[in-house]
């Protein structure tokens, strides 16, 4: 009877041992979020306050831990895929629309975070970080917007201009131009087609993935004022960049369409030399926007800005905060990197 005991016992703990391990071994194929580059408890200025930031570090948990859950209950899964890898296998599938949303809203979530970074102390003599924009980008806000200012007046309308739940994103080509382009709901320009377009690893994963950590292509040319179009978009193939009859004309902005000629802020035209360079050269301008990369975004989603204080009408006084903890350190190395990181993951 004893032995009969001892036998139960030990398989017992054998399978408590089996159980333990496997765990162990699912839990290291899954995804948590990546540490943030400043501290959680300190926040980010005005822009968000720690228990705005703390909000928006639950939602991306959330987010990921609904993501695992998810693809725990798929039979195809590859347990070492990257999040953004399974992004793009899940927008074939549709019984996996959800998995996919929750991917892509992580994916955005987490690159808008990375971009950020605690405000200039008191005593500072600016109020940004504009002074750590390099001489490239500088002169690229120069020739495609006229200064600072106008870009963050035409990001800022195009932000103020969406009236869903998205994500406005400043994004870059090869050739250095910049544009402001919006997607809406749970969508990116992060991951197109098999092409990866972040700069960096932006979640904590388990395997080196052949992506490790950057970017991107479109994969086939876009003609000059034609969107995109992807699984991963949310910006239409036939659908012109802005126009008089457009709804969103705002929330676009390039160097084939020009910069708006005058300023939300202070209603002065811009100079002739300020609406982006003249373009003579037939093939640089079909091939302008070829091949996009994401430099920063901002989300419009409500509870952004609810929970940083500022009320259900306050997306206005939050996004003139949101300069004030730009890394602009970050994505002048982002802009001067951007051919370097053509890395496919097939």
């Amino acid at each position: 009877m004893a032995s009969c005991m001892r036998l139960a016992s030990s398989k017992a703990s054998w399978m408590s041992s089996v159980l333990s391990q496997s765990r162990q071994l699912a839990s290291r194929s899954l995804h948590t979020r990546k540490p943030l580059p400043y501290p959680i408890e300190g926040g980010l200025g005005k822009f968000l306050p720690p228990p705005a930031l703390e909000t928006l570090v639950e939602y991306q948990d959330g987010l990921l831990e609904r993501f695992n859950e998810e693809v725990r209950s798929d039979p195809k899964f590859e347990r070492h895929s990257t999040v953004a890898q399974t992004a793009i296998r899940y927008s074939e599938r549709k019984e996996r629309t959800l998995a996919f949303n929750y991917a892509v809203l992580a994916i955005n979530n987490s690159f808008f975070l990375d971009r950020l970074t605690p405000p200039p102390p008191e005593e500072a003599a600016l109020d940004t970080h504009q002074d750590k924009i390099s001489d490239g980008l500088a002169e690229a806000i120069r020739l495609n917007y006229g200064d600072i200012v106008r870009l963050k007046s035409s990001f800022s309308a195009a932000a103020l201009g969406m009236f869903t739940n998205g994500w406005v994103w400043l994004v870059t080509d090869t050739g250095g131009n910049l544009g402001i382009l919006p997607t809406l709901g749970p969508s990116t320009l992060l991951i197109r087609s098999r092409w990866n377009l972040a700069d960096q690893r932006i979640f904590r994963e388990d395997s080196d993935g052949e992506n490790s950590g950057i970017a991107s292509s479109f994969g086939q040319q876009v003609p000059p004022g034609v969107a995109p179009s992807s699984p991963s978009s949310g910006v239409s193939s036939t659908k012109p960049l802005g126009g008089a009859l457009d709804p969103h004309a705002r929330a676009f902005s390039s160097t084939i369409t020009g910069i708006p000629t005058t300023s939300i802020h202070d209603g002065k035209a811009a100079p002739d030399e300020a609406r982006g360079p003249k373009r003579n050269n037939l093939a640089t301008m079909l091939s302008m926007g070829d091949k996009l990369y994401p430099l920063f975004c901002v989300p419009t989603y409500e509870h952004a800005w609810m929970s940083a204080g500022y009320g259900v009408w306050g997306k206005e006084e939050w996004l003139k905060q949101f300069w004030t903890v730009l890394d602009w350190e970050k994505v002048s190395k982002a802009f001067g990197g951007r051919k370097s990181r053509e890395v496919s993951f097939n």
